[in-house]
């Protein structure tokens, strides 16, 4: 019987670590590190600030097949001047410390962010990957206006980091277009009903986001650098997945609309 792959998972103890973490314990062995250490009752979280490079947290990529990095600001609206460490840099020292330490594939998660722009540009009404980006949306919350420029270009930033690495020092990165995975249980039931069409088009279940994560991890081991959609299999929205179906085998189980 072979061994469980080592898996290490930054921003652990965020919506979208913590739910994978639970999804993916006692199948690998797993590695979590987050900006702050925590302890609950299935494994110790340790603090890692990876937008500075220190090797207490380095050496926790010796051994591990697989990189998810989830870490990040992840406010769509926030300013340029404060996604630099978090959004940039932190990408730029994952991807190093992956590279030195021997890492098989990196997980990188993008954001459909990157692509915000197609929300204001009707065509083409299908949205690929092979597409041109476009990043940042202009959206309302609370009755204000705000756009995620800064962050889906940094998004996008760290895809073409990512194509770096895979270029120069061989990984396997699949970098992750994700769309929207609400707290919680995270249900159609519990969407706010005057959300933006838009937004609504770009959820991910979380049985989806954990099915799609580990397809991530145990796809193809030659694949090179791939840019793919995460969304659910939602009827309306202008998101392809079909490449996403072609290059890890994920099979979209939700659909928002029944």
């Amino acid at each position: 019987m072979s061994e469980p792959k080592t898996i290490l998972i930054t921003g652990a103890s965020g919506n979208l670590g913590s739910k994978l973490s639970a999804h993916l314990i006692g199948r690998y062995d797993l590695r979590l590190l987050d900006i702050r250490a925590s302890q609950s009752s299935e494994q110790e979280v340790m603090a890692a600030d990876l937008s500075q490079w220190d090797m207490s947290w380095v050496e926790q990529f010796t051994d591990v097949d697989t990189v998810v990095h989830l870490a990040a600001d992840p406010r769509a609206d926030q300013i340029w001047e404060k996604l630099i460490g978090p959004n940039v840099d932190a990408v730029i020292n994952v991807f190093t410390a992956a590279a030195q330490q021997g890492v098989r594939r990196v997980i990188y998660a993008s954001s459909n962010h990157a692509m915000g722009g197609y929300k204001h540009v009707p065509e083409p009404h299908i949205i690929t990957t092979d597409i041109a980006p476009l990043p940042g949306a202009e959206y309302t919350q609370a009755g204000s206006t705000h756009n995620s420029r800064a962050y889906g270009a940094a998004k996008l930033m760290g895809e073409r980091i990512g194509k770096c690495y895979a270029d120069i020092y061989g990984l396997s990165v699949i970098a992750v277009r994700i769309g929207w995975t609400q707290g919680g249980e995270n249900t159609p039931a519990q969407m706010d009903v005057e959300k933006d069409p838009w937004m609504k088009n770009l959820w991910l279940s979380n049985r989806d986001y954990c099915q799609l994560v580990e397809k991530c991890i145990e796809a193809d081991p030659n694949i090179h650098f791939e840019v793919i959609n995460g969304m659910s299999n939602n009827a309306e929205m202008r998101w392809d997945i079909q490449h996403t179906r072609n290059v890890v085998g994920y099979e979209a189980q939700d659909d928002l609309y029944g």
